[in-house]
């Protein structure tokens, strides 16, 4: 029973490997093959000791095993003297073509690994980029960075290690050969001996393996934690909280600690315990040899180096095997986001156009999150070409839900929502993406030129779009204002700017796009009056031209709005300019607008 279930984890971990570097198998085999005959060739030169030994000695007797005999063989068919000199050089050559040959598999092995990594990185990111906003929100910022960072690097690591391991192979193949060409029964017994080690150190493979495991999540909760907290940092110090922050974080790298210092003691105890092993192994053979009436001493030189050789690359197997092993939880993490990565594709099924000519309707649209109660249920608006529309309500109302499902972040669980008189879903998703802009309170600005946080990775927006933009959202008196004007650097998430100006310049990046519907979301919740004003007769600017959503809880921002919507509960509960609400002292706008005033 543990023999069959030992041969499923090794199919397992077959199944693992051929799916992740399958595609490499041509270049692994090559790598094989050289290391194979770089092998031979150092096996041979260390089995032409006893013919060298025979010169020295003057001893007629060229050596008795096979190998011997194939390089005297050798120089027989190609005529060549058999002497000291041309066997000496003969092994020079072939100790300099095995180096040629071991230069060429640490090159291919490199070149393997370091595609591997790049290839993988990018599969990954770009996975990660074109997901799904539902799977996206559920993710943790440091495990994502821990994936794309270290797990790729130690699967790439694990990677080369398999190359070496293919080396390591051949090696010990070929001193078990010569082994075998001057005594079978010490290179069977040798073989029994590994193999006895092997099963004795097994349970260590799986301790490595388990405490790698533990050592990997461990370094995706850093990941987020100092993420986390960096992103903070300016809370943290305001609220005086260092320490504690000091505090978790200890704990972390005590944990790390813990599980390096048992990994190191793992891989150790393996190879520390082999020496010995290895010593008495070769004591015993000498005794052996020794006691035999035909003892030759440049035979027993040669299967005690093939025998030590053989141990030591045992040695290094068992090192290769804990490296492996230490590495698959690093494989299967990779395996795992990307599975779970491709299920969750963002798939654009729409192939017409954007053409936005009349209005923009939601007809009985209703949404849940994960299966929880409605977020918006039979939603009804109509934003007509041109207008500027407020959506108000209490929080959690459903206000934001609407703009998701407008950005196509979200897809309706009911009803549907119709650009024209086509449904959105049938419209291409990065051509309606491209038509609209969003502006959130959330502001994500890049540590870089005003320039290249206006332009925002768009090769088509030029410098005249660029500057029309800044003008609009009035920030280019500012941005002139500035040493650098468009090449001034702006910090880490617009560090050097206020918050107006940030908002300010976010808004040029959109506007600079040319939007056909712009949809502001609490954009100027956390601004100044000035700052507000600023943005407010931005979008003054903007009425008629673009059609504009606007999402806040300021009644100034809204104030010369065309229609206001007020949202309660998930559904829209009054529709009407803001004077005609204002008017109406039963509603939603009244009461909130008198107790505002």
């Amino acid at each position: 029973m543990k023999f069959i279930f030992f041969g499923q984890k090794l199919f397992n971990l077959f199944s693992l490997f051929r799916k992740e570097y399958g595609q490499y198998k041509w270049s692994i085999l090559l790598l094989s093959v050289l290391g194979f005959l770089g092998s031979i060739l150092e096996g041979v030169g260390i089995n032409a000791i006893i013919p060298i030994f025979s010169f020295v000695n003057k001893s007629s007797d060229r050596g008795a095993d096979t190998i011997s005999q194939m390089i005297a063989g050798f120089f027989n068919f190609f005529h060549l003297q058999y002497t000291l000199k041309t066997l000496l050089l003969f092994i020079i050559a072939l100790f300099v073509i095995k180096a040629v040959l071991m230069y060429l598999t640490t090159y291919i092995a490199a070149q393997i690994s370091t595609c591997y990594e790049k290839g993988v990185r990018s599969e990954l990111f770009k996975l990660t980029a074109f997901s799904r906003w539902p799977h996206l929100s559920k993710q943790k910022i440091g495990h994502m960075e821990q994936i794309l960072i270290t797990d790729v690097n130690s699967s790439s690591n694990l990677l080369f290690s398999l190359s070496g391991g293919m080396l390591l192979a051949a090696n010990l193949i070929i001193y078990i050969l010569i082994s075998v060409n001057i005594s079978v029964f010490i290179a069977l017994l040798t073989i029994l001996v590994g193999v006895i080690i092997f099963l004795i150190f097994k349970p260590l493979f799986y301790a490595n393996r388990m405490l790698s495991g533990r050592l990997e999540a461990t370094y995706k909760d850093i990941s987020h934690y100092v993420n986390e907290n960096i992103s903070g940092i300016k809370t943290i110090k305001a609220m005086a909280v260092e320490s504690s922050i000091q505090k978790y974080a200890d704990e972390y790298f005590e944990r790390v600690r813990d599980l390096n210092l048992k990994t190191v003691a793992v891989r150790n105890f393996t190879n520390t315990a082999l020496q010995p092993i290895g010593l008495v192994f070769i004591v015993g053979m000498f005794a052996f040899f020794y006691k035999m009436t035909a003892f030759n001493f440049a035979s027993f030189a040669v299967i005690v180096y093939a025998i030590n050789k053989v141990f030591n690359y045992i040695q290094m197997a068992q090192g290769q095997l804990h490296n492996i092993n230490s590495m698959v939880p690093f494989v299967e993490s990779i395996k795992k986001y990307r599975e779970e990565a491709r299920s969750e594709s963002e798939a654009d099924r729409g192939t017409k156009k954007f053409i936005f000519n009349d209005n923009l309707r939601f007809f009985d649209v209703s949404f849940s999150y994960d299966n929880t109660s409605p977020a918006v249920s039979r939603v009804n608006l109509l934003i007509k070409k041109g207008e500027m529309v407020g959506l108000i309500g209490p929080s959690g109302a459903g206000k934001t839900t609407v703009v998701d499902l407008l950005l196509r972040l979200f897809e309706p669980g009911d009803g549907k929502i119709m650009l024209d008189d086509q449904p959105i879903n049938e419209i291409s998703l990065k051509d309606w993406r491209k038509h609209i802009g969003y502006v959130s309170q959330d502001i994500f600005l890049m540590n870089d030129t005003i320039e290249n946080n206006i332009k925002f990775y768009d090769e088509t927006v030029k410098e005249e779009d660029m500057i029309v933009a800044a003008k609009m959202a009035n920030i280019f008196d500012f941005i002139e204002c500035q040493p650098q004007r468009f090449f001034t650097m702006i910090g880490e998430r617009g560090v050097k700017l206020s918050g107006g100006e940030r908002q300010r310049i976010i808004l040029a990046r959109i506007l600079a796009r040319h939007p056909e519907i712009l949809v502001l979301d609490e954009a100027t919740s956390a601004l100044d009056n000035e700052s507000e004003a600023a943005i407010q007769k931005a979008i003054e600017n903007l009425k008629g031209e673009i059609t504009v959503l606007v999402i806040a809880h300021r009644l100034s921002t809204i104030m010369n709005a065309d229609r206001l919507l007020v949202i309660e509960n998930g559904r829209i509960i009054e529709e009407g300019s803001p004077q005609k609400l204002l008017e109406n002292k039963g509603s939603y706008y009244h009461r909130v607008y008198n107790i505002k005033n």
